[in-house]
C-alpha cells in the first residue's frame, strides 16, 4: 500500500473529504487527490512533497515519520547539495602587477576551505558514541540470542477462552502490505492508525466491535472463533461490526 493510498484510507475512514483535509492543512484539493492517487509531480520536488505528506498524516492522526519514511524509501530521500550549488563564482580580470597577489591567494584558499568544510557537513555520518560499559577480557560472555528455529507460534489471546454468547472477541491480523485500521469498543475508539504485515491485534468487547479497514485485502479476521479470512479486496474500505452473536450477523 503505498503513501497516498495509505493517506487516502485514512481520511476515508476518519470521515473526512477532501475539502476538509485542504481547509485544515492548507493544501489545494486538486493536490490532495494527486497525492492521494500517489503522484507527487505537482509538489514541485520531494522537500515540498515530504512537507505535505507530513503535514496531511499529521493532521489525520497518522504515523508521519514512517510516513515520509516510507516516501524516502520510494521516493529517494533528499540528497546534499553539491558544492557548485552553494556558491556560484565570477571569475574577474584582474590588473597585471608585478609579483604575486597575496591577497588574493588568501581569499582563494579561504573559499576553497570554506567549500570542503560545508561539503563534509553535509555529507558527514554522525560518529557512534562509544559504549559507558565496554566489554574487557574479564567481562562474561554474553549469552547467545536464541536461534530463529526456536521461535513460537503467537499467544491465543482472548480467543482461546471466548464462550460463544458471552462477549465478543476478535483478532485482526495483517498478512500482506500494510492497512490502516479503526477500532471501536463498546462506543469507544481504542485504536486508529497504520499496520504493516505480521502485525497482529487481539480486541474484546461486552457488547459490540465496530472496526473501519482501510486496505481488506490485507487483513485476516477471526471474529469468535470463527476464521472470516479477507474481508475485503486490495485497497477496498470496509466498516464491520460484530456482536456476541457473529460473525454470522457481520455487516
Amino acid at each position: 500500500m503505498g503513501v497516498g493510498e495509505a493517506l487516502s484510507a485514512a481520511r476515508v475512514a476518519s470521515g473526512q473529504t477532501v475539502e476538509d483535509v485542504s481547509r485544515a492543512t492548507r493544501i489545494r484539493g486538486e493536490l490532495l487527490r494527486r497525492i492521494e492517487a500517489d503522484d507527487f509531480s505537482g509538489c514541485g520536488g520531494n522537500v515540498y512533497a515530504r512537507g505535505h505528506v507530513r503535514a496531511i498524516a499529521t493532521h489525520l492522526g497518522l504515523d508521519a515519520a514512517e510516513l515520509v519514511a516510507e516516501f524516502d524509501r520510494t521516493h529517494g530521500a533528499p540528497v546534499a547539495p553539491a558544492a557548485h550549488e552553494i556558491f556560484e563564482h565570477e571569475v574577474i580580470a584582474m590588473p597585471d602587477r608585478k609579483g604575486p597577489n597575496w591577497t588574493a591567494a588568501m581569499a582563494t584558499a579561504a573559499g576553497v576551505l570554506l567549500i570542503v568544510a560545508l561539503v563534509s557537513l553535509f555529507n558527514a555520518s554522525p560518529t557512534p558514541t562509544p559504549s559507558a560499559n565496554p566489554v574487557t577480557s574479564e567481562s562474561p560472555t554474553p549469552s547467545p540470542e536464541p536461534s530463529a528455529t526456536t521461535a513460537t507460534e503467537p499467544t491465543p489471546g482472548p480467543l482461546a477462552g471466548h464462550v460463544p454468547g458471552n462477549g465478543v472477541a476478535m483478532r485482526i491480523a495483517i498478512v500482506n502490505s500494510r492497512s490502516y485500521v479503526t477500532v471501536r469498543i463498546d462506543g469507544r475508539t481504542v485504536f486508529q492508525g497504520l499496520l504493516k504485515d505480521g502485525d497482529q491485534r487481539d480486541y474484546t468487547a461486552k457488547r459490540l466491535i465496530n472496526v473501519v479497514i482501510g486496505n481488506a485485502g490485507a487483513v485476516n479476521l477471526i471474529v469468535n472463533g470463527q476464521d472470516l479470512g479477507s474481508p475485503g479486496r486490495p485497497g477496498e474500505v470496509v466498516r464491520l461490526n460484530f456482536g456476541p452473536d457473529d460473525p454470522a450477523n457481520a455487516g
